[in-house]
């Protein structure tokens, strides 16, 4: 991708000669109820009466979280391998992904075409969602752009046995950029690399957040909360990936995904000792939207009127996954 700002970027992606032939394009989604395609992805097991579990059951909260703050909107690309030949001949491998350069200049694109929604959803449900510049203050600016979200060796040393099998099997070499938003720190909610599917341009449905990494959530939930004096923190994560053919470029967003993280509301029994059954931050919520088949975002469209239709579509495709997400937290949040 061409080091453009973020605004020509999507208009030239737009352009793009590259045809998205056979595949599902994210301006169908303009129109469509999309709530159930956002899929619950966060533990289910809650916290019991002791307060050891991983994620929050509200109807023990006090109050409903008022005050919260998105500490991390971000792009990611696990890098696209294509394998040719066979065993017998030798595999070759080639990785394509969206670039560093690139995944930054989308999530500035997808955070400031977003974020209007979002907060209109959140403040529909009695909660203000907060961006660095209102929490992030003279006194908690460092501790902000210094945070780095902890994971559990467990975690970690999963992402080590991903990329050696990635790399000693069929699949090849890992490629994987991450950039949040201008603004933003980049809150890894995952450091267990993962595969993408070649053929449909796609991710696992799951986000693998949390799994085994109770470091995680006690970072988000507890740390950060705290340092930043709010409720609750949230965090938007996007997988695209890039494919290249005939030397021009095509993307597809693969995924979608929120989560929410807070306070354990139950204090640890005096006592006992604090171990990987007992967490001082807690899971709140937490929705993907995984595609079966990644969205093209750039198909081959000659007419320019069409082209100019088709982005305007992709704005509101995108406002429609973004408020899909957020309104199943909130529902979550007000079912308590």
């Amino acid at each position: 991708m061409k080091n453009t700002n973020y605004a020509m970027m999507f208009a030239m992606a737009t352009l793009s000669l590259a045809a998205c032939k056979g595949v599902s394009k994210l301006s169908s989604y303009a129109e469509k109820d999309l709530s159930s395609k956002a899929r619950y992805d966060v533990s289910k097991s809650k916290i019991r009466e002791n307060g050891r579990g991983f994620t929050v059951d509200f109807a023990k909260l006090p109050k409903s979280p008022k005050r919260i703050a998105l500490v991390s909107f971000y792009v990611e690309d696990p890098g696209l391998t294509k394998v040719s030949g066979t065993r017998s001949t030798g595999r070759t491998y080639r990785t394509t992904n969206t670039s560093q350069e690139g995944v930054r200049q989308y999530a500035n694109y997808y955070y400031k075409l977003s974020m209007d929604t979002m907060r209109q959803v959140f403040k529909g449900n009695d909660m203000e969602i907060l961006t660095p510049s209102q929490f992030a203050s003279a006194g908690k600016a460092q501790y902000y752009r210094s945070f780095e979200a902890k994971h559990s060796t467990l975690n970690k040393l999963g992402g080590k046995l991903t990329s050696f099998f990635k790399g000693s099997g069929d699949a090849g070499t890992t490629i994987e950029t991450k950039e949040p938003a201008d603004g933003f720190t980049l809150c890894n909610m995952n450091s267990n690399r993962f595969v993408a599917n070649a053929k449909h341009k796609s991710v696992k449905t799951n986000g693998g957040v949390g799994e085994m990494d109770d470091k995680l959530i006690e970072s988000m939930g507890s740390d950060l909360c705290k340092e930043l004096d709010v409720d609750a923190v949230l965090v938007v994560v996007n997988t695209m990936l890039c494919d290249s053919k005939h030397r021009k470029d095509r993307h597809f967003l693969s995924a979608v995904s929120m989560y929410m993280f807070g306070p354990n509301p139950l204090p640890l029994a005096e006592g006992k000792k604090d171990n990987m059954f007992y967490s001082k931050g807690l899971f709140y919520s937490g929705y993907r939207m995984a595609f079966k088949k990644g969205l093209c975002l750039d198909p081959k469209i000659k007419d320019e009127a069409k082209k100019t239709a088709n982005e305007k579509l992709n704005e509101k495709a995108y406002n429609n996954i973004v408020a899909s997400l957020a309104g199943n937290i909130c529902s979550n949040i007000k079912e308590k």
